[in-house]
C-alpha cells in the first residue's frame, strides 16, 4: 500500500517541506517568546476561548466531541532558491464520523482512504476501484487536527478577539493575529509582508471552525511564501456518512 502513496506523493512532499518551515520557525525563536512555548491568556488553561486576547491551546481536540463533520485543508508555498522542493501546494479533504462508530474518508491527490473501525480500504483512481488495506495507513495524520497546533496554538499569545461572526454556518468568535508581533517572530526570513492570521472558534463547543495563516518574505536573492488554511463544515449533519466502498478488488490469496 505504500506504493499507492508514493505514486501520488508530490503533494505530500510539499506538505512535509512546509511543515518543516513551521517547525524551524518555532525552534529558532529563543527565549520566553518562542512560539512553541506560547500560552493563551485569560483562560486559566481551560479549553475555552480567551477573554481580551489569545485562546486556549488544544481546542482542536474538541472536534472529537462532534458527531460528525467535513473538513478541508491545504498548504501552499514557494521558495525562489529551491521551488521544486516546496511545490505548488497540497490539499486534503474528507469526512469524519465520531459516533456511533469511528469512521473517516480522506481524499488526497486522487488517493482516497475509507476507514471504519479497524477496517480500511484505499483507492488510487479517485474512488473508481478499491482494495482492502490490511496495514491500516494512519490517516489521522491527514486530519486538520494534526497541523492546527503548529500554525495556531504555537502563536496563541499573538492573537486577540476582534468580534463574533457566523462562519461555515457556525456562530464563532473571530481571533486575529497581531501582525507586528507575528512578523517579528518570522524576522529570520528577512522582510515579511502580506501576513494573514485569522482563526474562528465555535462559541458552542469551542472547536476550531476555520483558520488561515500565511505570509510572504524576501531576503537578498531569496523570496517566497507559505501558508496553511482549513475549514470545518457540515457540523453534525445527518448526511455525513462513511460507508464501505463498492467495487472492492479482492487481494490475492
Amino acid at each position: 500500500m505504500i506504493r499507492v502513496i508514493v505514486k501520488q506523493g508530490r503533494g505530500l512532499l510539499a506538505v512535509v517541506a512546509l511543515l518543516a518551515i513551521a517547525v524551524a520557525a518555532c525552534s529558532s525563536s529563543g527565549g520566553s517568546n518562542a512560539p512553541g512555548n506560547s500560552k493563551a491568556t485569560g483562560n486559566g488553561g481551560t479549553n475555552q476561548p480567551g477573554g481580551g486576547g489569545g485562546f486556549a491551546s488544544g481546542l482542536s481536540s474538541n472536534l472529537n466531541n462532534l458527531d460528525s463533520y467535513k473538513f478541508s485543508w491545504s498548504v501552499v508555498g514557494s521558495d525562489s532558491t529551491s521551488p521544486s522542493d516546496t511545490g505548488g501546494g497540497a490539499a486534503i479533504s474528507g469526512t469524519v464520523v465520531n459516533k456511533p462508530t469511528k469512521a473517516s474518508m480522506v481524499n488526497f491527490g486522487g488517493s482516497e482512504f475509507i476507514t471504519i473501525g479497524t477496517d480500511q480500504w484505499v483507492s488510487s483512481d479517485n474512488g473508481a476501484t478499491w482494495m482492502v488495506n490490511p496495514s491500516l495507513t494512519p490517516v489521522d495524520t491527514f486530519l486538520p487536527t494534526t497541523n492546527y497546533a503548529g500554525y495556531f496554538d504555537s502563536y496563541a499569545q499573538s492573537y486577540k478577539q476582534v468580534g463574533t461572526e457566523n462562519k461555515n454556518n457556525v456562530d464563532c468568535i473571530h481571533f486575529q493575529g497581531d501582525l507586528s508581533a507575528l512578523s517579528g517572530l518570522f524576522a529570520q526570513y528577512g522582510g515579511v509582508a502580506d501576513m494573514h492570521a485569522d482563526l474562528w472558534i465555535a462559541k458552542s463547543g469551542n472547536f476550531p471552525v476555520s483558520g488561515a495563516f500565511s505570509f510572504s518574505y524576501a531576503s537578498g536573492t531569496s523570496a517566497g511564501s507559505y501558508g496553511y488554511k482549513f475549514d470545518i463544515t457540515n457540523v453534525n449533519d445527518p448526511s455525513n456518512k462513511v460507508e464501505k466502498p463498492a467495487n472492492v478488488t479482492a487481494l490475492p490469496s
